[in-house]
């Protein structure tokens, strides 16, 4: 499986490639790429009154990528803050055609107040790309809280789950790959 890593507006590359390796490392033989092409942020997405970008927008114009780039996967990363109606905020969300984003404007500990770390921000935003990946191969949300498929309703969700599977994910996801010619 490749996983493509697409810049939604501008992404530090050193970023990119430590998800990649997040990426190459949770999922039984993928591997994960940066995409040379860059995706301006829709303005269309943008909504003033909150400040953020709707998710969903941006996710759309992601799901075009996967198929035409070689890639069968596409993580979308990008700076700006993400919701959905009906929700304050998202850390991610994944569409059809493999597509998924993430935001990592609420994964820095600076944005809670705390003091900057690299090494916890960079662990957070690849909890939550192995997590919408893991969507793209549909998985569901996992009951188990330390399971990487839980749902993250605020950032102490994220920090307590580990960056892999449990022992239920990790069965769905292997039979996934196995079984699905469209992986590969």
């Amino acid at each position: 499986m490749r996983i493509g890593i697409l810049s939604v507006g501008p992404v530090n590359v050193a970023v990119q490639k430590e998800l990649g390796r997040s990426l190459s490392g949770a999922f039984p033989d993928a591997e994960a790429v940066l995409l040379r092409e860059a995706l301006t942020l829709p303005r269309e997405a943008h909504d003033p009154r909150r400040g953020q970008y709707q998710a969903s927008k941006v996710l759309s114009r992601i799901q075009a990528y996967p198929r035409t780039l070689g890639v069968d996967r596409v993580l979308g990363v990008t700076e700006v803050d993400l919701y959905v109606p009906g929700l304050n905020f998202v850390f991610g969300v994944a569409g059809s055609n493999g597509a998924a984003i993430i935001s990592l404007f609420r994964l820095r500990p600076e944005f809670y107040g705390e003091p900057s770390n690299q090494e916890l921000f960079l662990e957070r935003a690849a909890k939550e790309a192995v997590h919408e990946i893991g969507h793209t191969l549909s998985l569901g949300h996992c009951q188990n809280p330390e399971c990487v498929m839980f749902f993250s309703n605020s950032i102490l969700d994220t920090d307590r789950k580990m960056i892999g599977f449990c022992g239920q994910c990790k069965a769905k996801i292997s039979h996934h790959v196995r079984g699905s010619e469209d992986v590969y």
